[in-house]
C-alpha cells in the first residue's frame, strides 16, 4: 500500500511539474519584459527630470530650490499611470518593485543634473 502510495505520489508531482513548466515559460518572459521595461521607463524619468532641474533650476533663477524635489517626486509618480497604458499589471508589483522604480528614478535623476552642473 506503501508503494502505490508513492507511485501515486510520484505521479501527482510528475504532471504538477509539467503543468508548471508549460505556464512559466511565457509567466517568466513576461515578467523578464516587464522588468526590462520598468528599468527604461523609471531611468528615462530619471535622466529626463535630471535635464529639466538642470535648464529651469539654472543656480542664476529665482525658483525656489524645493521645485527639484517636486520634479523628482512628479517623476516617480507619473509611472504608475504609464505601466498601466504599458498593460502591466501595477497590482502585482510589490514593495521591492516600487522601491526599485524610485532608486533608478532617484539616482538617474541625481547624476544626470550632477553632471550637467559641472
Amino acid at each position: 500500500m506503501v508503494v502505490a502510495m508513492s507511485k501515486k505520489r510520484v505521479a501527482k508531482t510528475a504532471v504538477k511539474e509539467a503543468v508548471e513548466a508549460a505556464i512559466e515559460k511565457p509567466d517568466r518572459r513576461k515578467k523578464h519584459i516587464d522588468g526590462i521595461t520598468k528599468t527604461v521607463i523609471a531611468s528615462t524619468l530619471g535622466m529626463l527630470s535630471g535635464i529639466i532641474c538642470f535648464y529651469f533650476l539654472a543656480p542664476t533663477t529665482e525658483r525656489p530650490e524645493n521645485f527639484s524635489y517636486l520634479l523628482l517626486l512628479l517623476a516617480f509618480y507619473i509611472q504608475k499611470p504609464i505601466y498601466v497604458q504599458l498593460g502591466m499589471d501595477v497590482a502585482q508589483f510589490n514593495w521591492k518593485d516600487w522601491f526599485y522604480i524610485a532608486f533608478m528614478t532617484l539616482i538617474l535623476w541625481f547624476i544626470t543634473w550632477t553632471l550637467l552642473l559641472n
